[in-house]
């Protein structure tokens, strides 16, 4: 069996069917944007730079597509890559971010986005291993156990794209850094097995990665260990406990398979170099308007940022005990600061370009932070004319008007302005059908409403769903639909991968809370979920590694 058939086909086929912000604008600061078939690029760069950066990822996607195939009936959206030019840009984005972050990839319900800071050396692993993680969550809906999601991720993570040739399972250095105490320093096989990272956890995070880089390493090794992983992600996927299906999938114990797994990667590891045709990928490259320029790094902030603050069981907390009231009242009044900023530089820029559909829109925005819809509104009645085609100008006005119905203590009142946010949701989802942020206003539209949902609704978040399984949101609000249709399978189907998703949040804990309430719908018993191992602390072997932020 060839290469391409033993790694990627047979996987496939197993486990595919179960202030200081506002900087102004530089007179050298011209932005560009490149499209491709996968991706939308964004470099204030040459354009010979941004074509060969956009040549070089699509080359990535089709590594990945030559080996996992996806085929759907439907156009899928493209996944946006800002490329920030060293630290400065990557505060501008996401303020307080860590230094040693090479970037990072955002799938929640505001924006499907990644950030590569492309003054670190690592830029190219980081943009590889969130790609990875983007084209999963596409090719199947399969529920990987945590330590996989990574692992894959991290085995592409280290590819060589060049333009004639792909070389991909290469040693990456930090890994193995992590690993070189020997195997008695490394994580417990049982805990590797039903772990999820979090920053109480007993093992640190980068040990994480490199066992899972470790595993999937040697898993991907040689045809029939591929068919073993396979079979393990099949038990996995149908219920079956981790440790029990990698035991039988492997017939090793958790003590021998660790063993196995330190002396592959001791000694020659297997580096691939795929006879892969690769054809100059089609490269569009446009110059932004000096307002998009201007506002490109406020722009994503604005879309992340939710109108209502999140509580404790919204966001990406841990849920852990070691978090101090002064931690979390430190945190507090961090993001309050930059949501306070982020509304300010906003405003005024809007002043900046209000003589176009930038500037009321920016203040739109800004208006919706500040919990004043009626505002918003306001900054966008010249714009909204019988003829306006704008998808985005169109999206936030609908949204404002949902923010209304919230203060409405007329039922009238609340359904007429419900009609008309549906009404403006419809003409954007005529001129941008792929934006399935749209799909989610006209559900935030109709939730709470006699007889939700309808089969109608259901058909709405399932497109939303299917643009968009990255977002958990989406994956949220579609369970809660099916389970209340009484479509437990639907249901735990679609909140299986949150719930595993190595990175303990609120989404984790609201889906293992969903799918709970779905077994029981169906008669099932409620399912006990892997918990990370208990805090102890780390070995002094356990040395700290580059950082990449999910």
């Amino acid at each position: 069996m060839g290469m391409r058939n033993w790694l990627g086909v047979t996987l496939f086929a197993v486990i595919a069917g179960a202030g200081a912000f506002l900087a102004p604008r530089s007179a050298h600061a011209d932005w560009l944007k490149a499209e491709t078939e996968h991706f939308v690029i964004y470099g204030n760069t040459s354009e010979n730079s941004l074509r060969r950066y956009a040549g070089k990822i699509e080359r990535f996607d089709t590594l990945l597509r030559t080996y996992y195939p996806i085929s759907t009936e439907y156009q899928t959206p493209k996944l946006e890559i800002f490329m920030a030019d060293g630290r400065r840009d990557m505060v501008r984005i996401s303020p307080g971010i860590d230094e040693s972050v090479a970037g990072y990839y955002s799938p929640n319900s505001g924006r499907i986005y990644t950030v590569i800071n492309t003054r670190s050396p690592m830029g190219d692993v980081v943009a590889y291993h969130e790609y990875a993680h983007h084209f999963m969550f596409q090719m199947s809906s399969s529920a990987y156990p945590s330590w996989f999601v990574e692992g894959f991720a991290e085995y592409y993570s280290t590819a060589d794209v060049s333009d004639k040739t792909i070389q991909f399972g290469r040693h990456n250095p930090g890994r193995m850094n992590s690993l070189t105490g020997g195997a008695n320093t490394w994580a417990k096989m049982d805990d590797v097995l039903k772990w999820k990272v979090t920053p109480s956890g007993r093992y640190p995070a980068h040990l994480y990665y490199a066992q899972a880089w470790a595993m999937t390493h040697y898993f991907m090794s040689t045809p029939d260990r591929t068919r073993m992983l396979g079979a393990y992600l099949s038990a996995v996927a149908g219920g079956q406990d981790s440790v029990v299906a990698m035991q039988a999938a492997t017939g090793r114990t958790s003590n021998q398979l660790q063993s196995d797994i330190w002396s592959y990667i001791s000694g020659r590891i297997n580096i691939l170099t795929p006879q892969i045709e690769l054809a100059e990928p089609t490269v569009t490259v446009s110059r932004l308007s000096n307002a998009d320029a201007d506002t490109i790094w406020l722009d994503v902030r604005l879309d992340n940022t939710p109108v209502i603050q999140k509580t404790d069981d919204d966001g990406d907390d841990d849920g852990g005990s070691t978090q101090t009231a002064a931690q979390k009242a430190r945190e507090e009044s961090e993001e309050a600061a930059n949501r306070a900023e982020l509304i300010a530089s906003a405003m005024a820029m809007a002043q900046v370009h209000k003589g176009d559909r930038t500037g009321p829109l920016l203040a739109a925005r800004a208006y919706r932070l500040t919990q004043q819809p009626d505002l918003a509104l306001e900054a966008l009645e010249p714009l909204l004319t019988d003829q306006l085609t704008d998808a985005d100008v169109l999206r936030v006005a609908a949204m404002a008007l949902l923010d209304q119905v919230q203060a409405e203590s007329s039922q009238d009142n609340a359904a007429a302005l419900r009609r008309r946010a549906s009404g403006y949701l419809a003409r954007a989802m005529d001129a941008e059908p792929l934006d399935f942020r749209i799909y989610l206003g006209l559900n935030d539209a109709r939730r709470g409403q006699a007889q939700y949902p309808t089969p109608n609704d259901l058909a709405t978040l399932e497109t939303a769903y299917a643009l968009a399984p990255q977002s958990f949101d989406t994956r949220l609000r579609l369970g809660e639909a099916y389970i209340a249709r009484q479509m437990a399978p639907a249901a735990i189907n679609v909140l299986m991968p949150v719930s595993n998703s190595p990175h303990r949040s609120g989404f984790t804990r609201r889906a293992q809370a969903m799918i709970n309430q779905a077994r029981t719908s169906a008669g099932q018993a409620a399912a006990t979920f892997d918990e990370p191992p208990e805090d102890e602390p780390p070995s002094a072997a356990q040395a700290p590694a580059e950082a990449l932020a999910d």
